[in-house]
């Protein structure tokens, strides 16, 4: 899975002017909608990276307007392994996150009583910090294949009002 980084950033749009789509998954839902959700982000003409959280250096979050945190739980509604280090870090070094927005979506299984627990944890961990929330947390049942274009409709109506500034600007004649 993959974003198509093909089409050149110009003037517009700066790197940090982009949306970070960022998982943290076990079994690789939580991946597979996030992907979906940068690709759809893309497919709208948004400046998008999609990251595994492994990936991700936690404090880089200091820079980001836009931040997408697509959580799965894990055991008794522990964050994912990869996860772990963005949220500790959220948690003991409590950063100004003041700068940066940020939306949930949480997955779970809802036959177990911390049903979507580490999402929850991120979203209250974000806003604890400073973080401005630009939409309600969703929490998908994974059990039940519960689908993620909801989420992303969500996502794509408060661009449309909210986020020009994450439009790509394409230069169709280079020169």
């Amino acid at each position: 899975m993959s974003i198509d980084h093909s089409q050149e950033l110009q003037n517009g749009t700066s790197p940090s002017n982009k949306i970070m789509v960022l998982f943290g998954s076990e079994t690789g839902t939580a991946e597979e909608y996030a992907f979906d959700l940068g690709n759809a982000l893309q497919a709208e003409g948004y400046a998008c990276e999609v990251s595994d959280l492994d990936d991700y250096e936690a404090s880089a979050l200091l820079t980001e307007h836009l931040a997408i945190i697509v959580s799965s739980t894990y055991g008794n509604g522990e964050a994912p392994y990869n996860a772990e280090d963005l949220y500790n870090w959220l948690e003991t070094q409590e950063p100004d996150l003041s700068s940066l927005s940020f939306a949930v979506c949480a997955l779970g299984d809802s036959g177990y009583p911390s049903f979507a627990q580490a999402g929850k944890d991120f979203d209250r961990l974000l806003g604890e910090n400073g973080a401005n929330r630009i939409l309600e947390r969703t929490e998908l049942d994974a059990s039940f294949d519960e689908q993620v274009e909801p989420f992303i409709e969500k996502v794509q109506a408060w661009l449309v009002l909210h986020g020009q500034c994450y439009k790509k600007t394409v230069n169709l004649n280079p020169v």
